[in-house]
């Protein structure tokens, strides 16, 4: 998610264009862990088209979807998609925002761009900020636990710090503070994906009007042909 911020803050200068930005509640939830979330209004300032949309069940957002079915974007872009999504996407099935800006897309004709995150039997992934316990030495003042702006740095009964996931935002604040180096953020890590995730890209591939990309090297070469024209 952190690579397809930086390529679509590159692209938005670049062509000058217009970005609404649309959050499954799952994508919310990784844009905050990765330290993305409070930099969205970047690409997305407000303003028509330039807005951000979160997924609520209880308070559908029917305005991405309608306004994808209108033709209103040059490009619809599902980046990164998880294999929850596109297994959906291939089943025909439209019950998130994702799904249905997705689902309209086709309807109305409107070019699609799919980043999936499980793309290959083996792909890189980046761990969100973590304390190593081993590392850990429990100093009684712990300085990355005062620095965190969002108290996202809890004390066990060992005395040793974590990281509360559902509070922190990913700002990276803790990394410097620690005097012994226990927390590191963005860890580059294998992930074996699973065949059927793998099965599924394949069927997505061979949709008409989607054209699925497998980095975001790819993705910024592919949408600046669709955008330049």
């Amino acid at each position: 998610m952190r690579a397809v911020f930086k390529t679509m803050f590159k692209l938005k200068n670049e062509l000058g264009l217009k970005v609404t930005t649309a959050l499954s509640r799952a994508g919310l939830e990784v844009a905050r862990l990765y330290g993305i979330l409070d930099s969205l209004s970047i690409i997305s300032p407000g303003g028509y088209y330039e807005e951000i949309f979160v997924d609520d069940p209880l308070r559908p957002v029917s305005r991405i979807p309608g306004r994808v079915m209108a033709g209103c974007y040059d490009v619809v872009v599902l980046a990164p998609a998880t294999a929850n999504t596109v297994a959906k996407i291939v089943r025909g099935i439209a019950d998130t925002i994702v799904s249905q800006a997705f689902s309209m897309a086709l309807k109305s004709g409107t070019p699609v761009v799919i980043l999936p995150s499980d793309h290959s039997k083996v792909v890189e992934a980046k761990m969100p900020c973590l304390i190593d316990p081993e590392t850990c030495r429990a100093c009684p003042e712990c300085p990355p636990e005062i620095s965190c702006p969002h108290g996202a740095i809890l004390r066990g009964e060992d005395g040793k710090a974590h990281i509360d996931m559902a509070s922190c935002r990913g700002c990276e604040a803790c990394v410097s503070s620690c005097p012994h180096g226990a927390i590191s953020c963005w860890k580059r890590i294998e992930v074996r994906c699973r065949e059927v995730d793998l099965a599924n890209v394949r069927e997505l591939e061979v949709i008409g009007g989607v054209e699925v990309v497998k980095d975001e090297v790819q993705l910024y070469h592919v949408l600046r042909r669709l955008l330049s024209g």
